[in-house]
């Protein structure tokens, strides 16, 4: 029997055996209604590739930056339906891009995951949720699906003004 790349994701993700169709018996997941595009931030290529996989498997379009300054740089050029962002980055750190990313578009549900453990209060403020590295993708999962699902796709357009980078 061989598996395809998107059936092993599904059995890391979900634990479970699949069905002749590739899907989890008993827990299967609905694909995104409309392909939402999300932007992950991660100094860590690794984690950004890993990422991708995941979430083109799952359905969304993707989009990568190294550093919170291209992140800032793909807003200005794609839009996006939510942004994934790492705390501890050289040069802008979480904060600061998730401070820039909502002065160019409030309306983005920022989620910040990471793996320090104790992330100061101001920082918790300026995103919409936090989510633990070590977790797993389920959680991260779970809370973009959740930020994602009342969401239109937005029409704001970024002013470069807004954030010196």
């Amino acid at each position: 029997m061989t598996l395809s790349l998107k059936n092993l994701i599904r059995r890391f993700l979900y634990g479970f055996k699949s069905d002749s169709n590739g899907l989890p018996r008993g827990k299967e997941r609905a694909a995104p209604s409309a392909q939402r595009t999300v932007l992950f931030v991660d100094d860590e290529p690794s984690i950004l590739n890993m990422r991708r996989i995941i979430f083109e498997t799952l359905g969304y379009s993707v989009l990568t930056a190294i550093s919170g300054e291209q992140a800032l740089e793909v807003l200005e050029l794609h839009s996006v339906d939510a942004v994934v962002l790492d705390y501890l980055m050289p040069g802008m750190d979480g904060e600061e891009t998730a401070r820039c990313i909502r002065k160019l578009r409030g309306d983005v549900p920022i989620i910040l995951s990471t793996g320090c453990l104790n992330l100061p209060q101001h920082a918790l403020k300026v995103v919409t949720a936090a989510v633990e590295k070590g977790a797993g993708p389920e959680a991260l999962i779970q809370a973009l699906e959740q930020h994602l699902s009342p969401l239109l796709h937005p029409t704001t357009i970024p002013d470069r003004e807004a954030c010196a980078y």
